[in-house]
């Protein structure tokens, strides 16, 4: 009997014991580099692990994390690393994945753009015109190819997202473009992925960034940052209509540009930054979603200065920690006032460009969705071996040295770090602790 022949008769000697259900509902609650490994273990779990109803669970239970985008000073191709956050009890770490073009990722491209995230799948840009779109699961290495019409390819403020409709059934691709200039008459189309063909849907509102990962209720949200912010706009996926949604109260004026949309704990979030005094960031919270009056001040610090280009928060844990990620221009001090700061320097070497959103892997599967679509998957023979290079970069960074402790002999002054001239960029993502911060209805 051969060692697989074994590994299989063992495998299923444990896994006859139990229901299908309840295997799927103990594989789902496993962190990703786990599942990957017990897909090569035998095909009984390699099955429940393809399987549609894996994919669901599995999502609904999968922990946030981070994708950074880095392109090489240099370089022809991005490197993407993924870190997913994993919770155990009040501790958590950080899982590390690195997705390899040609393996994980469409083959190596200059200009490809990463456009956003949806349900563990990416939308990426590119193309010498920007007239392909690439939507891809990395954890599964899978992708498909949709092609833009290329003479529409090169219009003004052209944005391309990836979206759900609310029913988990239709995955759809928006295209929004300006048809004579930047700022009038701005259009959109729809691509519902299997179909083969965009569809017009008229008129739009233009979107000028998506933030980190602004996906909710089966639309996305973007706003536009000026220095008042009246509404935030949606797109939903399922009825395929724009709608407006009310911004939070005080939003109306002195903001600089520095307002972030995302999502917290499954609630709408915006993050603000005011010039006035008192200088201070502002983390709002829509508790029910569309209702103007849910709106509530979440978190409040403030900083004596900032002097970094963005604060984002990705992640709020179940342990009230906030995940905030820090891309940071000059060196300086502040003095945080009873917010504990501990972090850990995602650290990007000698880079042109980085973009970080944040990012939950899944297993949902382009071969259930995108049937009839021009296709790169892996056979279901190759399933059975998951490449190594899926794996590399897969230690645990929480594991090499100490979380960041550049204290001052006065406690909760956190220093940041100086970006050099040879595109030395630093990338922290910080862990505050919000026991004592969170701001009081």
């Amino acid at each position: 009997m051969s060692m697989d022949d074994t590994k299989e008769e063992v495998a299923n000697t444990i896994v006859t014991k139990l229901s299908e259900d309840l295997m799927i509902d103990i594989l789902s609650r496993l962190p990703v580099k786990t599942i990957l490994s017990f897909m090569c273990v035998c095909k009984t779990w390699l099955r429940l692990i393809s399987d549609k109803d894996f994919a669901t669970h599995h999502l609904s239970r999968s922990p946030p994390g981070i994708l950074i985008k880095a392109l090489p000073e240099g370089g022809i191709s991005s490197i993407f690393h993924a870190f997913q956050i994993v919770q155990t009890g009040r501790t958590f770490k950080a899982e590390r994945m690195e997705f390899v073009p040609g393996t994980n990722l469409p083959a190596a491209t200059p200009n490809i753009e990463l456009m956003n995230s949806c349900n563990g799948l990416l939308c990426l840009s590119g193309g010498e015109f920007r007239n392909v779109i690439h939507v891809c699961n990395p954890i599964l290495c899978e992708h498909i190819k949709i092609h833009v019409d290329d003479h529409k390819a090169c219009l003004y403020g052209q944005y391309f997202a990836l979206g759900c409709s609310a029913t988990g059934k239709k995955y759809k691709v928006l295209w929004t473009f300006n048809q004579n200039d930047r700022h009038r008459n701005p259009k959109a189309e729809i691509y519902t992925i299997g179909t083969g063909q965009w569809r017009s849907i008229g008129n739009s509102f233009s979107i000028e960034r998506l933030d980190f990962d602004t996906s909710l209720h089966g639309c996305i949200h973007w706003a536009r940052y000026e220095t008042s912010l009246e509404c935030i706009f949606s797109f939903d996926f399922e009825t395929e209509q724009f709608k407006r949604l009310p911004a939070p109260p005080l939003c109306d004026g002195n903001l600089d540009g520095f307002s972030r949309l995302g999502v917290l704990k499954d609630c709408l979030s915006l993050t603000v930054r005011k010039w006035d005094a008192p200088y201070e960031i502002v983390v709002w919270v829509m508790n029910e979603y569309g209702v103007q009056e849910s709106w509530s001040k979440q978190f409040l610090f403030k900083p004596d200065n900032l002097h970094f280009i963005s604060c984002e928060p990705l992640i709020l844990l179940r342990t009230g920690k906030i995940f905030i990620l820090l891309d940071e221009e000059f060196g300086d001090w502040y003095n945080v006032e009873k917010i504990i700061f501990r972090g850990r320097i995602i650290r990007c070497e000698n880079v042109e460009d980085t973009r970080a959103i944040a990012y939950t892997p899944s297993f949902v599967s382009l071969h259930h969705i995108a049937e009839g679509e021009e296709q790169v998957l892996r056979s279901n023979s190759d399933l059975t071996e998951i490449p190594k290079s899926s794996m590399r970069g897969s230690e645990d960074p929480t594991e090499k040295g100490d979380w960041i402790n550049h204290f001052s002999n006065s406690r909760g002054q956190v220093c940041f770090f100086k970006r050099s001239n040879t595109f030395l960029k630093f990338m922290r993502v910080i862990v505050m602790q919000t026991q004592f911060n969170q701001v009081k209805s």
